[in-house]
């Protein structure tokens, strides 16, 4: 999957932008403003919940084309004594094509080359980084938006021998393992919070590698570079990763994360502020899409992890009892 995915020279995403309506697939924060603003949100309650630290920095791992930040950034920037203590944007991107798309949208840049570092209008610097390891210390909120379901895995099938695993070639490293452990030793010394957010279910289940062009499945091996690979996330696993770091809460369905943020209130004033009947059925239908059980609210998950605390629990995970 890395070598289909990320190889310099082939890798599905090194070369394009594959997102949105005219790409392979669509993400939430795609679909509607509404969620990177309420995941921004999430990240104020956290942050007075928490003990309000006056240094902060937002990491954000496979950030596609940095619509997520932005609405996140801009839903933050309403509260000035919040968003004064932002001092920096870290982005893990691995594709420089996409890195040339984000920094377009997060800092008005005119995207001609992949900047290792910019500046926004509004003074805050974004830095892309290649790895987790290179994000430096700090007090930190981190978001990992559909990140988490593309990275490798082992599949196995059962044969007349017993089970055995499906290689293409030998790869001994567990990826989901090592990043959540590394994004749970960021909080643990630094301080901070986090979502991980993606389709899958709180328990392994059998073999769900998919392949996805233009908004259809084919199979893995056609044509491999051409579509995205995915698998669906195991949120038990990364719990077990990540517990004795730091407190984890979750996963709960997209639809009572959003709901519990206000989601219903902030369509409405979008649906009040539209200038047109089409801008409004986009709104409406963008809600739908995000909160519906049979379209993304209940197959999409979200865990929250942060510092060990004997806070209250953060907001949408008041009656989990994972943690």
């Amino acid at each position: 999957m890395r070598q289909v995915l990320l190889n310099p020279l082939s890798g599905y995403y090194m070369h394009s932008d594959v997102f949105g309506r005219q790409g392979d697939f669509i993400t939430s924060p795609e679909i509607s403003q509404m969620f990177g603003e309420l995941a921004g949100i999430w990240y104020l309650t956290e942050w007075m919940r928490l003990g309000k630290p006056n240094k902060t920095q937002i990491v954000e791992l496979g950030p596609g084309r940095g619509t997520l930040m932005s609405d996140m950034l801009r839903a933050m920037s309403r509260f000035p004594y919040f968003y004064e203590t932002i001092t920096g944007v870290h982005l893990l991107e691995a594709s420089p094509t996409l890195r040339k798309v984000q920094q377009k949208t997060l800092t008005a840049g005119d995207g001609q080359e992949a900047l290792e570092s910019a500046t926004r209008p509004d003074g805050i610097k974004v830095h892309w980084h290649d790895g987790i390891e290179f994000v430096p210390q700090g007090w930190s909120f981190m978001m990992a938006h559909e990140f988490f379901d593309a990275l490798a895995i082992h599949s196995f099938a059962k044969t007349e021998e017993g089970w055995r695993e499906l290689l293409i070639d030998r790869d001994d490293t567990d990826e989901t393992w090592n990043v959540s452990k590394q994004m749970a030793q960021i909080v643990q010394e630094n301080g901070g919070t986090g979502l991980i957010i993606d389709y899958g279910q709180d328990y392994a289940q059998g073999d769900t590698l998919r392949a996805i062009r233009k908004h259809e499945i084919v199979h893995p091996m056609t044509d491999p570079g051409s579509a995205d690979l995915s698998a669906d996330v195991d949120f038990c696993a990364l719990r077990r990763a990540m517990q004795e770091s730091v407190d984890v809460y979750g996963p709960i369905t997209q639809r009572r994360f959003l709901q519990s943020l206000g989601i219903e209130t902030r369509l409405q004033v979008l649906l009040k502020n539209a200038k047109s009947a089409e801008s409004r059925t986009n709104i409406a239908q963008g809600y739908q899409r995000l909160v519906d059980p049979a379209m993304m609210g209940r197959i999409y998950k979200v865990m929250a992890f942060s510092q060990k605390s004997e806070a209250n629990k953060p907001v949408g995970y008041e009656e989990d009892t994972t943690a």
